[in-house]
């Protein structure tokens, strides 16, 4: 994990795409989940960047977290924080030097993500 720390780490998580009656290409938006590991604390947001490259951030929250022995992160989640957001049903594993975040999506389907360090986008 240290190799973690201070660092931004950074997965697409998702997308929203809108039809249009007429050719708009700026209808849809990618969902990136963004984790900041300190050594006690996690800061946690997502960033929405729009197909004509609007970004908006949203700050979820600083949650702590601490690693076990089977190499989970455990994150001390606020429920009412999280809601609505791709944090909720997030479960992170540290595997093979890589953070790893498997979201449970709204269909059921359980997707692992490989966060890796924000460069430019």
């Amino acid at each position: 994990m240290k190799n973690h720390l201070h660092k931004k780490l950074i997965a697409k998580v998702g997308g929203i795409y809108e039809e249009t009656p007429d050719d708009n290409p700026c209808t849809g938006s990618e969902i990136y989940l963004i984790l900041q590991f300190e050594e006690t604390q996690i800061h946690i947001s997502e960033m929405e960047i729009s197909s004509c490259n609007k970004e908006s951030n949203h700050k979820i929250g600083t949650y702590n977290w601490r690693l076990a022995s089977n190499d989970t992160i455990h994150v001390d989640f606020i429920a009412k924080e999280i809601e609505n957001t791709y944090a909720n049903l997030l479960q992170l594993k540290l595997k093979d030097e890589n953070i790893i975040g498997n979201i449970t999506h709204q269909n059921g389907k359980v997707v692992a993500y490989i966060f890796k360090e924000a460069t430019a986008l």
